[in-house]
């Protein structure tokens, strides 16, 4: 955890707390500063960590207690900016000065007791899983202690995945909290038991889809199975009849995708353009997820779809869109994007909705870079 010229954060940040007045010329500092960043590999929460401890000597105990109150007190930010770290200090200033009691502490910053079992190793940090920590808030407490793995790798999957599911029912029209509760105990005991969550997005976009039958006392495995059929029914459903009578359109009827192009290679990934009804079809049954499903919105211009292929082999499926919504009729409505990029990525995936390997990510975003690249050289 070092900085340019392999300075500590200490050394990087103490100019700014000796400014404030906060920053003490004595041993105990040094010592909390270094365990802060054994405690939190991630810089921003190491960072807000280390905002918080040299306030006062007994600061590293609460945190050493419950590692989560600097989640709460970094708020999704990442503390690079000094007006983010005078945030995370004030409140922080303003609530331990006069050492309260834990209990005291986490009911400040909105916190549960459970959350003490959460380790800073396994914090990622960033906005989403702040939500995610705000969201627990809501479980009920027995439940959730239960749920919650007790090592760390388990701990930062969970996580993870709960993040990944308040944002596929989110992206499903539903409530980020949607059967949450459900997540937070059947994931918990799933990655508990040593079992992966990396087809997180999958179940949750099956219960985002049948929000009111979903079987609330599924474990894990069976609604990750049952969300495997739905898929492979999805594609087998998309027949060539139901998409022309859903659409109106035919099964090999071409999708405009205006300057877009058919196909392109980057990096030895080729990107293809799914610009049929049967393409996104074979795409989905092949890697198993339900881009069918995601037909209207090509069709009504407000995604764009590609499959990445390797060696002819289909690797992973993303979608982009330009900045824009969807109008009561059904219409895309584009913005001007002179203050942005045209296309961004809205999702990317590969089979049974998997997370893809970086490489294959970073060919994607120069794909999409170049296309932005294109755009504004004809503005």
């Amino acid at each position: 955890m070092k900085d340019d010229g392999q300075k500590s954060l200490l050394q990087w940040l103490a100019p700014e707390f000796a400014a404030k007045g906060v920053l003490l010329n004595e041993p105990w500092v040094q010592v909390s500063a270094r365990q802060v960043e054994s405690m939190f590999p991630v810089k921003p929460l190491a960072i807000a960590a280390l905002t918080m401890v040299v306030v006062e000597p007994f600061a590293i105990d609460y945190l050493r207690q419950a590692p989560v109150l600097v989640v709460a007190a970094a708020q999704g930010m990442e503390c690079f900016r000094p007006m983010e770290r005078e945030f995370v200090l004030r409140n922080w200033q303003t609530i331990v000065h006069d050492r309260p009691k834990l209990r005291d502490l986490l009911k400040y910053y909105g916190l549960v007791r459970p959350l003490r079992a959460l380790k800073g190793e396994a914090f990622h940090a960033g906005p989403a899983e702040y939500q995610v920590i705000q969201n627990l808030c809501d479980v009920s407490p027995s439940p959730l202690a239960q749920a919650i793995p007790t090592s760390i790798r388990p701990q930062h999957n969970w996580l993870r995945a709960l993040g990944e599911w308040s944002e596929t029912m989110c992206r499903r029209e539903q409530s980020a909290r949607a059967l949450f509760e459900w997540a937070v105990c059947a994931m918990g005991n799933h990655a508990e038991a040593g079992g992966t969550l990396d087809q997180a997005s999958a179940v949750a976009d099956y219960a985002a889809i049948h929000i009111d039958t979903f079987n609330r006392r599924w474990s894990y495995q069976r609604a990750f199975r049952a969300a495997l059929d739905w898929h492979d029914e999805l594609a087998r459903a998309s027949s060539e009849k139901a998409y022309f009578l859903t659409h109106k359109m035919g099964w090999d009827e071409v999708i405009d995708y205006g300057d877009l192009p058919g196909s392109v290679t980057i990096e030895g990934y080729e990107m293809v353009a799914l610009q049929t009804g049967a393409a996104l079809h074979a795409e989905g049954a092949d890697l198993h997820h339900c881009v069918a499903s995601y037909a209207g919105n090509v069709i009504r211009g407000f995604s764009r779809i590609f499959s990445v292929r390797r060696d002819g082999r289909r690797v992973a499926t993303f979608e982009i869109s330009k900045s824009g919504f969807l109008l009561a009729s059904g219409e895309f409505l584009q913005l001007p994007s002179a203050k942005g990029p045209l296309y961004k990525l809205i999702q990317l995936k590969g089979p049974y909705n998997a997370e893809v390997p970086q490489e294959i990510e970073q060919a994607i975003r120069a794909f999409i870079s170049g296309l932005n690249e294109t755009a504004r050289a004809l503005e």
